[in-house]
């Protein structure tokens, strides 16, 4: 393999991580499609070679691109492809399988192979035969597939997902782990003229550098982590299974044991950090408030601070009973709580409006989002209604994050996603994380903090998802 022509494919797809794939091409109108393609940016194109006359296409966009762009063929099957393509120029061979044949003459001839795979056999096989870029295919629907074999690939390979990916996955394909990704249709087909390419491709550049980015700061392995609190450049959450306490700054980990579970965290305005125990307030490596009166076989569960200070937490039943849980209210931390909302299934993420006249629950069991009109001087709730029935969202809501326009951001536990909802409750988009039972969201400006779960994953899930029970930040204007 030619290392400039790899270090090449590296930097552009480090660039701009899109492969344009042109089936259909025909000779006469390479040049001004590739052109526009070019213009917006994208600097890696594959003419597939059941296109109409390939190789002269080839040899022509080579002639009018090649020190610009990556130019070759895909569906390369057999070496004498392979050899006719070096004879047009190209620096790209893609394949729909791994031929060892096909890969050897490829870097033999100084062209960057492309082989396809989707096993981790077929991966393997191709870097055996010397390929350093690897194509899954097809790749729609595989994410954690891709996200498993990403984990036992050396560092320095490339996966590129080709396959039914567009604007819709892509977001799940980078956080899986691919680096590129190979668009056909979404940008060319048979017919559209190269104005048109030129408009798909600029509207996909800018839907990719504006989806939200995804990444994992630290990985404690919680069983059930919970209920992220952001002070300052100090990440804490909770893990009430195994009764630890978890901190995050400047690239650090801490764990911190607790005498019994916390099962939820909310900051105070005075800068401290509220926690529910089984049936109590509390102050974080403070005080724990009077006992409520919560009910057999119950315990509290997440909580949220109103502009007063003043704690409202959700009660659930461990068995999680139809109708057993509530809302419980104190004024502060040392005062009694009680009961000022019932009838829910589990009570789980909580947030006020910036006013502090509504608060806002999750009932997990009933796949709700709930508004209650609130009285926070009196402690009193008024009648609920629904905001959002989840409707078309994966899994189930946990816990939640509000930002002030008004937008909510939903854990979805078993969904492997975060539900951005309108303030009306309208879905807005799913975000995918690469773990399957997100467990509660903290928002902090454009940033937000995600906190995840191992619990009830079998071997196989905890493989494909390693990041599971972790603390991801999500930068939703992308970058």
């Amino acid at each position: 393999m030619s290392e400039g022509a790899a270090a090449r494919l590296d930097a552009a797809l480090a660039e701009q991580p899109i492969v344009a794939i042109l089936r259909g091409l025909r000779t006469e109108e390479a040049v001004p499609v590739v052109g526009a393609l070019y213009d917006a940016g994208i600097r890696v194109a594959e003419v597939p070679l059941n296109s109409p006359d390939p190789f002269d296409t080839i040899a022509l966009l080579c002639r009018a691109f090649g020190d610009r762009m990556l130019v070759g063929a895909g569906t390369v099957t057999v070496v004498e492809q392979v050899r006719r393509l070096a004879e047009c120029g190209a620096t790209l061979c893609v394949s729909p399988n791994t031929d060892a044949q096909v890969i050897a003459e490829a870097i033999r001839l100084g062209m960057v192979p492309l082989p396809g795979c989707a096993t981790p056999s077929e991966a393997f096989a191709a870097l055996a035969a010397g390929a350093r870029h690897l194509k899954f295919f097809p790749a729609a629907g595989h994410e954690g597939d891709i996200a498993a074999l990403r984990t036992v690939l050396p560092g320095s390979v490339a996966v590129l997902a080709v396959g039914g990916v567009g604007p819709a996955n892509i977001p799940a394909l980078r956080v899986a782990g691919c680096t590129g990704f190979g668009i056909g249709s979404d940008l060319y087909k048979p017919g559209r003229s190269a104005e048109e390419v030129g408009a798909r491709a600029n509207a996909l550049i800018h839907a990719i550098r504006h989806a939200p980015r995804v990444r994992l700061l630290a990985n404690p392995h919680a069983i059930i982590g919970e209920s992220p609190v952001v002070q300052g450049g100090t990440v804490t959450w909770t893990d009430p299974v195994r009764r630890l306490v978890y901190r995050f700054a400047e690239g650090q980990g801490t764990e911190q044991p607790t005498d019994q579970p916390v099962f939820g965290l909310a900051p105070l305005p005075d800068g401290r950090i509220a926690g529910t125990l089984e049936n109590a307030f509390c102050i974080l490596g403070g005080i724990t408030g009077p006992a409520a009166d919560i009910g057999p076989g119950c315990r509290f569960n997440d909580l949220a601070v109103d502009p007063q200070g003043g704690l409202w937490g959700g009660v659930m039943h461990k068995a999680i009973l139809a109708g057993r849980g509530a809302i419980f209210h104190a004024a502060s931390p040392e005062a009694e709580p009680r009961r000022v909302g019932e009838g829910l299934g589990v009570p789980n993420g909580m947030a006020f409006s910036e006013d502090g006249r509504t608060l806002f629950v999750i009932d997990t069991l009933s796949r709700t989002l709930i508004a209650y009109p609130a009285d926070i001087g009196e402690g009193r709730l008024g009648e609920p209604a629904i905001v959002s029935d989840f409707m078309h969202v994966p899994g189930k809501p946990d816990g939640m994050a509000r930002a002030p326009d008004g937008r909510f951001y939903v854990a979805m536990w078993g969904g492997g996603c975060v539900a951005e909802l309108a303030p009306d409750g309208a879905l807005l988009r799913a975000i995918p994380v690469p773990a399957p039972n997100l467990s509660s969201a903290a928002l902090v400006g454009d940033k937000l903090y995600v906190t995840s779960s191992r619990m009830r994953l079998s071997p196989a899930q905890l493989e494909a998802f390693p990041a599971s029970g972790g603390l991801f930040a999500i930068d939703l204007t992308g970058g």
